[in-house]
């Protein structure tokens, strides 16, 4: 699908999957299986949601809502393409492993421990060669697809990005955005919580700063209901 490479094959254990979120109104939040490790958003680019990220960079270039934790975070480089969608499948699982106890050898495993010590430019570009843990090119293609499959109901179909968000073991909700200049922080969480706080934090952050447009759409890593 859109999401990257499929999560199973760079070493997310079994029992654990990605769901749908089939909306931000508490009922159907209560449909999600509980407990989520972490989210994956997709949102529309629009100028208006644009305008509140540049706003966010100053604070966060000021050292404001900077994530405190050493935190698994990669850069996406350029000449990545239009891959957001696997950046931030990745951003999820890596930031997770505290929750998901992957294997030594699983592909994503191996990355993580082998790029702990460098910056985030330097993982973006790591990560360029690290075949086992890109999404072959029909998934690329899907990736691509979905960037312009929402458009807004009146206007030109508008680009889509994709970011993750993880609960992290000091028990913090972060925004991991590979565009962005570092992990931004959204305050305290809990197991319990994460899934309440990380929806309250997408509001904020992403809705409200252009609420009549479409195309949001969120995915819950969660643990598979059978033993799939």
């Amino acid at each position: 699908g859109p999401w990257g490479p499929p999560p199973r094959r760079v070493g997310l254990p079994d029992g654990w999957e990605f769901a749908d979120v089939y909306g931000f109104d508490e009922e159907l939040l209560q449909m999600v299986p509980q407990p989520v490790a972490a989210l994956v958003l997709l949102f529309p680019c629009t100028e208006r949601i644009y305008a509140a990220r540049r706003t966010q960079d100053d604070a966060l270039r000021a050292g404001q809502g900077r994530a405190a934790e050493d935190l698994f975070f990669l850069r996406q480089v350029p000449n990545f393409g239009n891959a957001c969608g696997t950046i931030a499948c990745l951003h999820a699982l890596s930031n997770s492993r505290h929750l998901l106890h992957m294997a030594d050898d699983a592909p994503l495993e191996s990355f993580v421990r082998s790029h702990e010590g460098e910056a985030p430019e330097e993982r973006g570009r790591a990560l360029l060669t690290a075949d086992s843990l890109k999404a072959p090119s029909d998934a690329a293609a899907a990736d691509a697809r979905a960037q312009t499959a929402v458009p807004d109901r009146d206007g030109p179909p508008l680009d889509h990005h994709f970011v993750a968000f993880v609960q992290t073991p000091g028990g913090r909700l972060v925004e991991l955005d590979g565009t962005k200049r570092c992990p931004v922080d959204h305050g305290p969480t809990s197991p319990a919580t994460f899934l309440g706080d990380a929806v309250a934090a997408v509001k904020g952050s992403f809705v409200a700063a252009d609420p009549d447009v479409h195309g949001f759409a969120l995915m819950a890593l969660v643990r598979a209901a059978r033993g799939a």
